[in-house]
Order: structure tokens, then C-alpha cells, then sequence
């Protein structure tokens, strides 16, 4: 009996069949099916179906597993509430703002410098600025780290297009070359500037009350 099925396991391999094709046509195991047939010379019409069941498993699995995660992400998004359907005041988008600042901001200046190379990171911060304080367009500066390889204007007109900072408000500054390879897609890191004490110090003033949440918690 077991060298009829080895035979048929041999025919069935010559075809193109996959081991596990095999195993459930002949009730099997694959590891013994593999055993008899794995040297089996194999015609190239065999490779070529072998090759595509293996393509189609994978194709199979990563849409399976595409779907599951799917699923995953859903399920988190109808459970999590924050930023659902909620209206926002001034002091809400101050404290996204100082929050935001605490992150990226520069800690040492008595002006605001907000530095990051995320275009949409620098659009919401500026969007933020906008949205909590009634700023001085002209006093926004950017200042642009480039290395060698970028194109000064092309660089600076994307930026201006992010920010809405005039082009003639930009300055440069020009990287030294460090043997670094050129980073696809990378526009350089933009340091937003604006000078104003009283919203740097607000901004401070609402981190520090910030910190004592952790405080009242017995965190800190």
C-alpha cells in the first residue's frame, strides 16, 4: 500500500503539486510526502505551478493578515474617545500647543523656536500658534538646515507653501558634509522662530501646570 501511495506522490509531484496538495489528496502526512518526493527532478511546467501556488499562499496569508489588522484598528478607533466629535475653545489649543512645544520646542530662549524636519508637524504647530495667539505674521522667521545635496530654492518655496512664511523671511543654514547618504524624499529640518515673551512664558506656565498632574497623581 505505502509504495502505491508513494507512486502516485511521485506522479503527483512530477504534475507540479505542492506537498501539501498532495498530502490531503493521498490522507498523507507532509512531512512524508516530502520525504518520498523532494529529489524528484521536476519539468519546468512543474516549477512553474509549484512556484505559483507558493505566490498565491503568500498573496492569501498577507491579505489574511491585512484584514485581521484591519479589524484590530477598527475595533481601537470605535473604542477610543479622545478627539471624537468634541468642541474645542482657546484654552484647549493653547494647551495642544504648549504640549506640542514641550516636545519640539527649544527650552533655553526667551522667543519661541519650534524645530522639525515633519512637514505636518510644523503645519499643525503653526496652525496651533495661529489658533491660540493673535500673532505678528511679518515676526515669524524660518530658519533652514540643508545639507549639500538640496536645492536652496526648491527647499525654501516648499517651505514657504508649508508655513505661509514669505520666502524673503527664510534664512540657511548650510550643514557641513558629514559623509551622510542622500535621504529620499527629505526636505531638511526648518527652525520656526517668533519673537514674543509673554506667549513663550504662557506656554511655560502651561507645561509647568501640566506637570502638576503628574505631581497630584504621585507620579513625580
Amino acid at each position: 500500500m505505502e509504495n502505491i501511495l508513494k507512486q502516485k506522490a511521485l506522479d503527483l509531484r512530477k504534475q507540479g503539486y505542492s506537498f501539501n496538495e498532495m498530502s490531503r489528496l493521498l490522507n498523507v502526512a507532509k512531512s512524508t510526502v516530502s520525504s518520498w518526493t523532494r529529489s524528484e527532478p521536476l519539468s519546468e511546467a512543474a516549477r512553474m505551478r509549484i512556484k505559483y501556488l507558493g505566490d498565491k499562499g503568500r498573496q492569501k496569508a498577507k491579505e489574511t493578515i491585512r484584514r485581521k489588522q484591519a479589524l484590530i484598528l477598527d475595533d481601537i478607533k470605535n473604542n477610543c474617545g479622545a478627539m471624537v466629535n468634541k468642541k474645542y475653545g482657546p484654552d484647549d489649543y493653547k494647551l495642544f500647543l504648549a504640549l506640542l512645544y514641550w516636545g519640539e520646542g527649544a527650552k533655553t530662549e526667551h522667543r519661541l523656536n519650534f524645530i522639525n524636519s515633519d512637514p505636518d508637524m510644523i503645519r499643525i504647530y503653526l496652525w496651533l500658534l495661529r489658533k491660540s495667539f493673535s500673532i505678528k505674521e511679518e515676526r515669524l522667521k524660518g530658519r533652514l538646515h540643508l545639507h549639500e545635496y538640496h536645492n536652496r530654492e526648491e527647499m525654501v518655496s516648499f517651505w514657504s507653501k508649508i508655513t505661509g512664511i514669505p520666502k524673503n523671511n527664510f534664512s540657511i543654514y548650510n550643514k557641513p558634509h558629514t559623509g551622510i547618504n542622500k535621504k529620499p524624499g527629505y526636505k531638511g529640518c526648518l527652525s520656526i522662530r517668533y519673537g514674543d515673551s509673554r506667549i513663550i512664558k504662557e506656554i511655560f506656565i502651561i507645561i509647568e501646570r501640566f506637570k502638576n498632574l503628574a505631581n497630584i497623581a504621585g507620579l513625580v
